[in-house]
């Protein structure tokens, strides 16, 4: 059992813990959008939005962008996000 008063609803999610190395985000939803960060994999990061198979817009501690829906743990396949 979980105690409901310790539930949130903010989804979170893994950057590819399946992998090993590190992983860009990117300031716009696109491969050949500008490089923000590279994040490591493992790292703990909070959705904004997915659009529904393609990219999710994450945020975190010092790191704001877009990553591939592909490489998260914690989103479905194909599923959308507002």
């Amino acid at each position: 059992w979980v105690l409901e008063s310790l539930l949130s609803g903010r989804r979170t999610v893994l950057v590819a813990p399946w992998k090993k190395g590190t992983f860009p985000l990117y300031a716009e939803p696109s491969e050949t959008s500008r490089v923000v960060a590279k994040l490591q994999a493992g790292v703990l990061g909070n959705v904004r939005s997915c659009d529904g198979g393609s990219w999710c817009s994450i945020y975190g501690g010092g790191f704001d962008g877009y990553m591939q829906q592909s490489d998260l743990w914690g989103v479905y396949p194909n599923e959308k996000v507002d």
